[in-house]
């Protein structure tokens, strides 16, 4: 709930200071985003930026995949397949 009212008084505040701006405002701010993006030094950066966060996810999908049971060298992604579960009654499942 908190971060609820958190986004919520953030977004109203966006919208008031965004309307008493004015479009003009609005207009001179997207021409600097624009600009900003297509700067090849921005691009740069970002491919940078976009390839170490790839093999930091690899890094950490390998991790977490090391950490499950039986997800070291298994060739079936899905694992082993479904677990039989016990009836309520206690009684051995059937074939």
């Amino acid at each position: 709930m908190r971060y609820k009212a958190t986004f919520l008084i953030g977004f109203a505040t966006g919208y008031t200071l965004g309307a008493k701006a004015g479009r003009e405002r609005y207009e001179q701010i997207r021409r600097t985003m624009r600009g900003l993006s297509e700067n090849p030094a921005v691009q740069s950066a970002a491919g940078v930026l976009q390839a170490q966060a790839s093999s930091l996810v690899g890094s950490a999908r390998d991790k977490v995949i090391d950490k499950l049971p039986l997800g070291g060298g298994h060739d079936d992604p899905y694992g082993p397949g479904p677990v039989p579960v016990a009836p309520a009654n206690g009684s051995a499942p059937g074939p």
